[in-house]
């Protein structure tokens, strides 16, 4: 996020004048020049320009549209707070109904930060590549780890090795690569994509909205739902719900470029190893047959 990333960069006194005064007026800087701000806040153009391209801009235009975007985001009307979804007073079913209406929150958030042009670059580049290989901090391990589980089985080679670096340094252009990071600022996963960059692998992120380093180096770009704070929230319950969307969704897409073959396949892999059962009628494909 914009605002973290001002939070974690070194300015000078007077970038930090210009900062504070923006910050403070939010999308009322909208119809404001560059102009505008500067003589609001005694500073000069120039100045806002600089600060832009620490932030990772090409220019004053370019952070304030952004910027203003973020803002919009952020003010969207929602019931759950993502940071802080229930406070010490909640009981056990104020808790579990918060819990599952941020859950349905995040998973239309989801839906809405979907680009139909980035979607499609990022299942085409995964479905062509030999292996692909997923990069992910330890918290959101788990659900790469399910994403691997079902690419199997379609006969999708994906790997998820614990040491990321070792990784990276063994990838070719045969490989893609798949990055989380929500903030796209984790030290770790920068190392990893321009590794990536270097051995030309393509780089399919998943990340927060805001313009960070991994977004600029990747070749496709998911957004995760980018409602919780760093460093303040309770746990990771949106992000992780979000991502977990995004991987159902990229394995419902690869699955869909060669829909006969993996349905065929899955199925005959399916009658070969699964002996599960259940007294339930309905979901038992055995007993409902009867």
């Amino acid at each position: 996020m914009i605002i973290n990333k001002i939070q974690n960069t070194h300015f000078s006194e007077s970038e930090e004048v210009i900062l504070r005064y923006i910050l403070s007026q939010s999308e009322a800087i909208e119809p404001m020049t560059i102009q505008d701000i500067a003589n609001a806040t005694y500073t000069s153009a120039p100045l806002l320009v600089r600060i832009s391209k620490k932030l990772g801009y090409k220019g004053w235009s370019d952070f304030k549209k952004a910027f203003l975007e973020e803002l919009h985001y952020m003010f969207q009307s929602q019931d759950i707070d993502a940071t802080i979804p229930f406070v010490e007073e909640d009981d056990a079913v104020t808790i579990a109904n918060n819990i599952l209406t941020l859950h349905s929150e995040t998973v239309e958030d989801t839906r809405k930060l979907l680009k139909h042009d980035e979607l499609n670059k990022a299942i085409n580049l995964l479905s062509e590549a030999d292996v692909i290989d997923v990069y992910a901090k330890a918290c959101y391990e788990y659900t790469g780890r399910l994403f691997q589980n079902k690419m199997q089985t379609i006969n999708k080679n994906v790997l998820m090795m614990s040491d990321p670096i070792l990784q990276a340094a063994m990838s070719t252009s045969k490989h893609a690569a798949i990055v989380v990071s929500y903030s796209g600022e984790t030290t770790r996963m920068v190392k990893v994509a321009h590794m990536l960059k270097e051995r030309q692998t393509p780089i399919v992120a998943i990340t927060s909205i805001s313009q960070s380093e991994l977004s600029h180096l990747a070749d496709a770009i998911l957004h995760i739902s980018s409602r919780e704070m760093l460093n303040t929230k309770i746990a990771d319950f949106a992000s992780t719900e979000s991502i977990n969307c995004l991987f159902d969704i990229l394995y419902a897409g690869i699955f869909a470029k060669d829909y006969n073959k993996n349905l065929d396949y899955k199925l005959t892999i399916a009658e070969n190893i699964d002996d599960s059962f259940s007294e339930y009628a309905f979901i038992d494909e055995d007993n409902s047959k009867l």
